[in-house]
């Protein structure tokens, strides 16, 4: 059982309308996230009951088909327990993923998403080169050390950050959060994922704001 739920056409403002979204377990499929238990977005507000109800879920992609954006692991990550209590990557998760946006029906589907387990991953063969037309995986990271490591190793990265300044040359802060961190209103301001797309739309890394 992959702990997997999907959502035609999610109700998420920072994602905008109209977008597919997926969601797993927070800690069953996920584990050395430093904001796990200290600010983890997907362990507040509605997502917390979405993230619980995929640990009794397991939704195929097809769900999502005919979509045009899909937020790919609103909570959770790659990964699952294995029967030593280690995380290991879930490897039947993301064949699925994967052969899901290999497919001709979905070749018009732009997906996107993060894993702090970029490494394993990659080891597992589902790395950056390995990644699907339409599929955008970003290794999520919480210093510039880390983030050069990976790009060094062909990601794209979304570091997290307290500070809007904590930015250097080739990456670009997410303006959704900060309108949120100036007291902007994105809803008035028209700003979510759908008018940004800097996440799958260029070539540039990201820089998120811990709340």
């Amino acid at each position: 059982m992959q702990m997997h739920k999907t959502v035609q056409s999610t109700s998420n403002r920072k994602l905008g309308p109209g977008v597919a979204a997926t969601h797993r377990p927070v800690g069953d499929t996920c584990g050395h996230c430093p904001l796990l238990g200290n600010g983890c977005y997907a362990q507040r507000g509605h997502e917390v009951f979405v993230q619980a109800a995929a640990r009794k879920s397991s939704d195929d992609l097809f769900k999502a088909n005919g979509v045009g954006f899909i937020r790919h692991l609103v909570s959770g990550d790659m990964m699952k327990t294995g029967s030593d209590g280690r995380k290991i990557v879930d490897r039947d998760y993301c064949r699925s993923l994967f052969k899901w946006h290999r497919e001709k029906t979905q070749r018009f589907t732009v997906g996107w998403t993060y894993t702090h387990f970029a490494k394993q991953v990659q080891k597992a063969g589902f790395g950056p080169d390995q990644h699907p037309e339409g599929l955008h995986i970003l290794a999520s990271c919480h210093s510039l050390e880390e983030a050069a490591d990976l790009q060094s190793n062909g990601w794209r990265t979304a570091r997290v950050t307290e500070d809007p300044k904590d930015k250097v040359a080739g990456e670009a802060l997410c303006p959704y959060d900060l309108n949120k961190h100036n007291g902007v209103d994105n809803k008035e301001a028209g700003v979510n994922c759908m008018t940004c797309r800097l996440c799958f739309q260029s070539n540039v890394n990201i820089v998120f704001l811990k709340f």
